[in-house]
């Protein structure tokens, strides 16, 4: 043991008046071995490191008492744990080993001790640690190695507020506690640590049970959608499945953001009036996933509740499979509608194929069609841009027709005799502007017939800019005429008949040629235009002799009047005459 190198009578020191110097060796044998049995039965490092530092305290009669352990990978050593010690940077003094009392202790070569640290020479000072001791007003310091099979693992140190000798009785206590704190700090360390390790590996063990437990749900999940997938490309149902594992709604839009399906089920009937309008449970959806095809963005998947890192991959693999759905029918989709053009082209005679007449009744009746139905062909305008989600909506409500797209419009042919009602229910529901024409009912031979009036029939309402459903023989003359119109195709000498009334009218804000329109479109009679025009019958017979000078006698007897009666039709559907 090493001790301080001036002894106590020579410096006239005190010899420690109180404390284990007059204790009887059987006491100190007597508080060592209760010591080490309490040592014995602690586990949790901090209490068995407090109860370290207080019992070596009390058993020395010290003003303080601290244990430090070492920390290689910084060469130094710090306090761990202490008792009686006043200020913070005291507590928390770190001490290079070898410097100071601590640090030349903590190196293992021996205990050691001073009774006055400031002013002992063989102690290697660190000016700021100096300054910490002279802080907290320590005089005296003493202690000895934790060490643990030939290991230094720190210092066991008590101090004292005023110089003071430790006697070699209180060295040796201090030592011998030191030996068993080593040993029950390095078990308890130990015992920590593989405390730690075992919670680790529960943890582990939770989470690879986590693991398991989410693929086995991802494996039944994806075992139960490609089943749904498989059978039939039902996006519903997928989401319904989805919706029923993760417990919450689910809503899949397009990349516009409008809405495709969600998990609830549909039970209205297509031909219901829109149902009210009604809050929508995801509007502000809190778990939201991209469907995605390769590079193809094809939506988005929403969740109504938040959702943690396992149910969001289970979404996610709702989402994979949403897209399967929506791949699945846009191919079943585009081949039936395939099938259809092709059918339609044939039915109408379009690109002279002659297809055997057993074939095409085979091809009919797979859409609901028979060879003896009297067939219409409707033909419903169509803004370019919505043709293919338009032609989703009338293929799901049409019954026993066949679809197919132009470049403005959609083309039925169908046996139904209900398809205008149903029709005007489809647009009312969706918003749609309802401008349709239609030619039949046609044997099917006639469709040709019927197609070319139903196109004309449309044409002439996108000419006047009308909505409605207009039978294409409804038109007669007027409807070729318009058809020429449309098209660019109706000769100017149609119409020049009339050129003089329009300019006459244009020049003087007259009204003669709707005077003359009432005329003709009234059989003559003037009494009929005057309540029309809202003018006295001399008014209008004034009028009509302006008219005879300016278009010249015969106007309104025929062979002149039918043409001058199409000129005024033409002119009426062009600005509205009779409106």
């Amino acid at each position: 043991m090493c001790v301080e190198h001036t002894s106590a009578e020579e410096s006239g020191e005190p010899t420690a008046a109180s404390g284990a110097s007059h204790r009887s060796r059987e006491e100190l044998l007597r508080v060592l071995l209760d010591t080490a049995t309490d040592l014995t039965a602690l586990r949790d490092v901090e209490a068995l490191l407090q109860a370290i530092v207080r019992r070596t305290r009390a058993i020395v009669v010290a003003d303080m008492a601290y244990i430090s352990l070492n920390d290689p990978a910084r060469g130094d050593t710090y306090i761990r744990r202490s008792d009686g010690v006043a200020t913070a940077a005291y507590r928390t003094l770190r001490m290079p080993l070898g410097a100071g009392v601590l640090g030349q202790v903590a190196t293992g070569l021996a205990p050691y001790q001073t009774s006055q640290y400031a002013e002992d020479d063989a102690i290697a000072h660190d000016p700021e640690v100096d300054e910490i001791v002279r802080a907290e007003g320590v005089h005296a310091i003493m202690g000895a190695p934790l060490t643990v099979a030939g290991k230094v693992i720190g210092a066991l140190i008590v101090a004292d507020r005023r110089p003071r000798r430790y006697s070699p009785e209180e060295v040796g206590v201090v030592e011998s506690v030191a030996a068993q704190a080593a040993v029950a700090i390095d078990n308890s360390l130990r015992f920590e640590e593989i405390a730690r390790h075992a919670e680790r590996l529960d943890r582990e063990q939770r989470r690879s049970a986590a693991e398991l437990t989410l693929a086995t749900r991802v494996l039944e999940l994806d075992r139960r959608l490609m089943d749904a997938v498989m059978v039939a490309p039902d996006v519903r149902r997928v989401l319904t499945l989805g919706a029923g594992v993760l417990d919450c709604d689910l809503r899949l839009s397009d990349p516009a953001g409008v809405v495709l399906a969600t998990s609830e089920p549909d039970r209205s009937d297509p031909r219901d009036p829109p149902a009210p309008s009604r809050p929508d449970p995801l509007e502000r959806p809190a778990t939201v996933v991209a469907v995605t095809a390769a590079t193809e963005h094809l939506g988005t998947l929403a969740a109504s509740a938040p959702l943690d890192e396992p149910e969001r991959a289970l979404l996610e693999r709702v989402a994979v499979h949403a897209a399967l759905a929506l791949l699945f029918a846009r191919a079943e989709e585009d081949a039936d509608l395939r099938g259809q053009h092709e059918l339609h082209d044939d039915l109408l005679g379009v690109g002279g194929r002659d297809v055997p007449r057993e074939r095409l009744d085979r091809r009919m009746r797979r859409w609901g069609l028979h060879p003896d139905d009297r067939l219409w062909c409707v033909a419903v305008a169509t803004p370019p841009a919505d043709l293919r989600p338009r032609l989703q909506v009338l293929r799901a409500a049409a019954a026993r027709s066949v679809l197919t797209a132009h470049e403005d419009h959609v083309c039925l042919v169908t046996a139904d005799p209900a398809w205008e009602e149903s029709l005007r229910r489809t647009a009312a529901r969706n918003g749609w502007r309802l401008r349709v024409g239609s030619g039949g009912p046609a044997p099917l031979g006639g469709l040709p017939d019927a197609h070319r009036r139903a196109q004309l029939a449309l044409g002439s309402l996108v000419t006047l800019d009308r909505d409605g459903v207009l039978d294409g023989g409804e038109l007669g003359m007027l409807g070729a005429l318009l058809g020429l119109a449309r098209s660019g195709e109706l000769p100017p000498s149609l119409t020049a008949g009339i050129d003089p009334l329009v300019a006459y009218d244009a020049e003087r804000s007259a009204d003669l040629t709707r005077t003359a329109f009432y005329y003709l479109e009234s059989d003559g009679n003037v009494a009929r235009v005057a309540e029309l025009l809202h003018l006295h019958r001399n008014t209008v017979r004034q009028r009509l002799e302006r008219i005879g000078l300016l278009l010249g006698p015969g106007w309104d007897v025929s062979p002149r009047r039918l043409d001058t009666h199409l000129a005024l039709r033409v002119r009426d559907a062009q600005v509205g005459l009779g409106r």
